[in-house]
């Protein structure tokens, strides 16, 4: 664990050290994450998960999703009625 100094402002505010910054990958805008607990105050990076660039990205490749999970199984896909008459 790294400690660092640092004094409150008269507005309440704080000055987080650069190499802090840099350490924790903070930039201008980051959102962090404050916490009251036995009398100490934890500073977090609050990070959000966004999949929204793996949404919507695969390809219709025409199998159900049952012949899909056999075929990742690396089991032979069950044949229905309606396929043995194809």
């Amino acid at each position: 664990m790294v400690s660092m100094d640092v004094t409150v402002a008269e507005r309440g505010q704080i000055v987080i050290p650069k190499e802090a910054r840099d350490a924790m990958g903070l930039k201008p805008g980051a959102k962090l994450q404050l916490r009251m607990e036995g009398g100490r105050l934890w500073i977090e990076k609050k990070v959000s998960l966004d999949l929204s660039r793996w949404i919507g990205t695969a390809e219709d490749d025409g199998l159900t999703s049952e012949q899909a999970v056999s075929e990742l199984r690396g089991r032979p896909v069950p044949w229905t009625d309606k396929d043995a008459t194809a």
